[in-house]
């Protein structure tokens, strides 16, 4: 274990709060030494590697099983991004969570402007450390960076963090008390983080820190400052034969700080050096610490889940011996040991080849072929399939023990098919539950700090969200968000009562530079609308309902078979629902079922809308009713089409209000 800086040094306060946290962290350490030699054993048979020095084969061959199970798995479970959903609780509505849902999908989106990492490949990468080592965890923080002149981001973040460098609780079966992960800034990067923040210095002790390690470069005479190596060995570069150079640039010193988060609290401090460069209050009000922790299989006592790798690790690495010890007889008994009688025979003419010369004196007795014996080869298909087989049951992609057509054949039977499908979704759908709640955390942090920090800058009145997709626009749409009184409804009021006052302007008013819009503005080509989000559309108590099979890989052809049985049941029940008073909009449906492969992402387009309508005897439905097919004109028999339509109004509306310039939020643009 990494030892820590005899002296301490700060104020008193600092002192007594470092040997705290220090505690915590020998702690932790302890732990998680124990826990990286399972982790680099796990890499090594994901990375399929085989050390030669100890291996008792010549042969190096090993089955990739470990390597495609995991990779299948992920793939199957995340493959899109997720179309979960705010729910209104106490004090919210249906009309902000919509509001709030679409600017939870922008930064969803929005996020890989900072690391250039999308959303979806941190998600990937939870995924496989969980597989791999049993759990993974993800850093939620709220980012604020200023480029030049501009603030280049302001938003929520996410960022998975190394297995080796986080630092666990040991006492609790979950995240509690406190958390605490390292990372390698360089001394330049924390003070850039102070000079490009316009509130308090972020890290305090920088000069004393930076002192520190120029004192200890000049007694050891060394680069003086903290090698990433000095903690653990990185398993995955040593197996590709590469050195970890973190920490060894002599110009740009690393110095290795250690976050402690606690609901209460926020401690930031450099264990080598003793020295306390943080220490505030939790900037979230929501006094939760900001992580997201994500396990398959749990374990009772135990923050880290069962690995997926653990129960099959000995025959993973069974099924590698079988493999080299097979390709070591069949070596053997083509090139077999010769008994050479060393008279005679001249030993520099013994060599394999073709048209090779063997010169000796008797060919029949000085040069005998060792006989070997290939009865274990015979062996080796039915032992192969049988290990197989116990390995894809165990993985969850098989059901069956050893099949009877045999995993060597290309062949299955259609109930084998039928219970490979079964089981994998089996485990998959299990997968699903622990993943849908670890996304539903993250989002609901990201929801928590928007609500917090979007306008925490008081200057700042609005904000524009770009919309992405009809089907946003036409709900807000529907709502009233875009309404410009007089409307046709004023008209028919007016002529009606001339007397009657009729208001004038947006029905949601917002003012954006001096000038008064409305919510919604649509583009003037009627491509796009811009939704502007106002203080107001923040408040209220909200949940996070999670989709994720929408994340998995989807199924076109079972969505648009969905849909295409949908639109044929709806017609052939076309005079029932109008008895009732409903008329279902086909048009709608046909769009999403074109829409729902990848070939018609634009399928509004195939329909134009016709002036007056079309005679009833063209609809071939062999009925009196007007046609349908997508309008909103209105119901027969007075009813409503099913679901309704979005609620009008705001919960009160919104004062117009001007924009401004937001400031940096939780007081750092680097994240936590």
């Amino acid at each position: 274990m990494a030892k820590t800086s005899k002296a301490t040094i700060g104020t008193k306060d600092e002192q007594k709060l470092f040997w705290e946290v220090e505690q915590h962290r020998t702690l932790a350490q302890e732990d998680l030494d124990n826990r990286i030699t399972d982790f680099d054993s796990k890499d090594e048979l994901f990375r399929n590697y085989l050390n030669e020095s100890t291996w008792p084969y010549r042969a190096l061959v090993t089955d990739p099983r470990v390597w495609t199970a995991i990779i299948e798995k992920t793939s199957r479970l995340i493959a899109g991004k997720p179309k979960g959903e705010l729910q209104p609780r106490e004090g919210g509505d249906v009309l902000k969570a919509k509001i709030n849902n679409e600017l939870l999908n922008f930064q969803w989106d929005d996020v890989s402007r900072i690391e250039g990492d999308p959303m979806i490949a941190k998600w990937a990468m939870m995924d496989m450390n969980a597989r791999k080592y049993g759990a993974s965890f993800g850093l939620v923080p709220w980012h604020w960076e200023k480029r030049g002149k501009e603030i280049f981001f302001d938003g929520p973040n996410f960022k998975v963090l190394n297995n080796r460098d986080v630092l666990l609780n040991p006492s609790y079966s979950s995240i509690k008390g406190w958390f605490q992960y390292r990372e390698y800034p360089t001394l330049e990067e924390l003070e850039k983080i102070n000079n490009a923040s316009s509130g308090p210095p972020i890290y305090k002790n920088l000069k004393i820190l930076k002192d520190v390690i120029s004192d200890q470069e000049k007694e050891k005479g060394g680069a003086g400052g903290d090698l990433r190596s000095a903690n653990y060995q990185s398993r995955n570069k040593s197996i590709s034969g590469i050195e970890d150079y973190l920490g060894r640039d002599i110009t740009r010193k690393v110095v290795e700080v250690v976050h402690e988060l606690r609901p209460d609290r926020w401690i930031s401090f450099a264990p080598r050096h003793g020295v306390i460069i943080r220490d505030i209050p939790n900037p979230c009000k929501h006094a939760q610490i900001p992580v997201v922790l994500l396990k398959y299989y749990v374990i009772d006592d135990d923050i880290y889940g069962l690995s997926e790798v653990e129960p099959i690790e000995r025959l993973q690495k069974a099924l590698n011996a079988l493999i080299c010890q097979y390709l070591d007889t069949v070596n053997t008994d083509l090139y077999p040991p010769l008994k050479i009688r060393s008279t005679g025979v001249r030993m520099p003419t013994i060599e394999f080849g073709p048209n090779k010369k063997w010169i000796m004196n008797d060919p029949q007795t000085d040069v005998i072929r060792m006989e070997t014996s290939t009865a274990s080869t015979g062996k080796f298909t039915q032992t192969y399939s049988f290990m197989v087989a116990a390995m894809m049951n165990a993985l969850g992609e098989s059901s069956l023990g050893i099949s009877n057509v045999g995993s060597m054949q290309q062949r299955k039977t259609a109930q084998e098919v039928k219970s490979l499908m079964s089981s994998q979704n089996a485990r998959d759908n299990y997968n699903q539950i622990y993943l849908s709640e670890a996304v539903k955390r993250q989002m609901m942090f990201w929801h928590l700090m928007n609500q917090q920090f979007i306008f925490s800058d008081p200057t700042k009145k609005n904000l524009p969200l770009r919309l992405v997709g009809d089907e946003a626009s036409k709900f807000f749409e529907q709502a009233g968000l875009s309404e410009i009184h007089p409307t046709e409804e004023d008209a028919l009021m007016l002529n009606e009562n001339p007397e009657t006052e009729v208001k004038t302007g947006p029905e949601f008013p917002i003012e954006v530079g001096g000038e008064i819009r409305p919510k919604l503005e649509k583009d003037k080509y009627g491509t796009g609308s811009t939704l502007y989000i106002v203080p107001e559309d923040m408040v209220g108590t909200y949940d996070y309902k999670a989709d994720i099979t929408s994340m998995a890989v989807p199924d076109d052809y079972a969505q648009k078979q969905a849909l295409t049985e949908a639109l044929a049941m709806i017609i052939q029940n076309y005079q029932l629902l109008m008895q009732e008073g409903y008329r279902p909009k086909i048009k709608d449906l046909m769009v999403r079922a074109l829409e729902s492969t990848p070939y018609f992402k634009d399928a509004d387009n195939f329909f134009e809308k016709v002036e007056g309508g079309v005679p009833n005897d063209q609809t071939g439905l062999g009925t009196e009713s007007p046609a349908f097919g997508g309008g909103e004109g209105p119901m027969q028999g007075g009813g409503a089409p099913p679901g309704g339509s979005p609620p009008k109004g705001m919960g009160g509306g919104s004062p117009a209000m001007a924009g401004g310039v937001p400031k940096p939020l939780m007081g750092q643009p680097q994240g936590m």
